[in-house]
């Protein structure tokens, strides 16, 4: 009868704790079984609920008034009675629409029913328009108003805004006078729908 050697009695014990331990590290990485006395329940995790859009406008609308002038950086370096920013709202059919642009060059375009395009100061031809938006609100402010609140416009109405280091200024006109008025408020409307045309074909070319 063959005797096996004491060594190979080591090895062969050696080789079953090592598999043991092996199976053991699997078992543990896996995790408790289905079912079993450790396992714990899979928690789902519940979707994040759809803003409708009158909230989503309402707070971007929000952000765009709170806009301070250290956000801009040095764009945002402007004298106590200059416009950092300047926010141009208009009721459209059962819509709003607001234009925000500010001295770094920086756009947003939102609607009161969904939709719009915000960052457009990324595109040279939005922030160029934006800038000159700006540029001609310098000569509005000294007819504009302390704004007291920031009431939408309203209908055939349009609204200005004009962010400034001593607060902000508004004022409303009639939007058929300014196509015969010589106003600035006139040449600011125009200036602003410039915007709004150069936002929507970057919109159009990011759709094709």
């Amino acid at each position: 009868m063959e005797h096996m050697h004491p060594i190979q009695g080591i090895g062969v014990v050696f080789l079953a704790v090592v598999l043991w331990y092996i199976r053991r590290e699997k078992m543990a990485a896996k995790g408790p079984a289905k079912g079993s006395p450790g396992a714990q329940p899979r928690v789902e995790r519940p979707a994040k609920p759809v803003e409708p859009p009158e909230v989503v406008y309402a707070n971007l609308r929000r952000r765009a008034f709170e806009t301070s002038p250290q956000s801009l950086g040095q764009a945002g370096d402007v004298g106590e009675n200059e416009a950092y920013g300047l926010i141009m709202e208009m009721a459209i059919a059962d819509s709003v629409l607001t234009l925000a642009c500010f001295a770094d060059g920086d756009a947003g375009l939102y609607y009161k029913s969904g939709g719009g395009m915000k960052g457009g100061g990324a595109h040279e031809n939005v922030r160029r328009a934006a800038k000159e938006f700006l540029v001609l609100a310098q000569k509005a402010l000294p007819r504009m108003t302390r704004a007291m609140d920031t009431p939408l416009p309203e209908p055939g109405q349009v609204r200005f805004y004009a962010l400034t280091p001593k607060g902000i200024l508004t004022t409303e006109v009639d939007r058929e006078s300014l196509s015969e008025s010589q106003s600035p408020f006139a040449s600011l409307f125009y200036s602003g729908q410039e915007v709004v045309t150069q936002m929507r074909q970057v919109q159009a070319q990011k759709a094709s």
